[in-house]
């Protein structure tokens, strides 16, 4: 893990409303990129099937993730509400029902370097 001064390369944001059946696969993705560095931001936006629990469970394991818990506001507010807790200079974001390949942050890191 990182130590607590440092900050992050690249915080992924996961909006996350009622995704109890696909939350922990799509973190699970986000958690095995080729980027270790990484913070992983899920806002539950008013979920009532204990989609925040499943991932709270997940942060007690691994200090990367974080889960914030708000009214239902829509998938915007919970992007927004991502942004404002984020540390990293890069923001990616992930849908609570989406995966990515483990070289997917690489990628666009190598990317963003060669062309900021």
């Amino acid at each position: 893990m990182r130590e607590p001064s440092k900050l992050p390369a690249v915080s992924v944001i996961i909006p996350c409303y009622n995704a109890r059946d696909t939350i922990a696969v799509s973190l699970d993705s986000a958690l095995h990129q080729s980027v270790r560095d990484i913070e992983v931001i899920v806002v539950d936006d008013g979920s009532t099937d204990g989609s925040a629990a499943l991932v709270r469970a997940v942060s007690q394991h691994d200090s990367r993730v974080t889960v914030i818990e708000q009214a239902n506001g829509g998938v915007s507010a919970a992007r927004n509400a991502g942004i404002l807790a984020a540390r990293a200079r890069v923001i990616a974001f992930l849908d609570a029902d989406d995966l990515w390949a483990a070289d997917h942050l690489q990628t666009h890191l190598r990317r963003l370097e060669l062309s900021p």
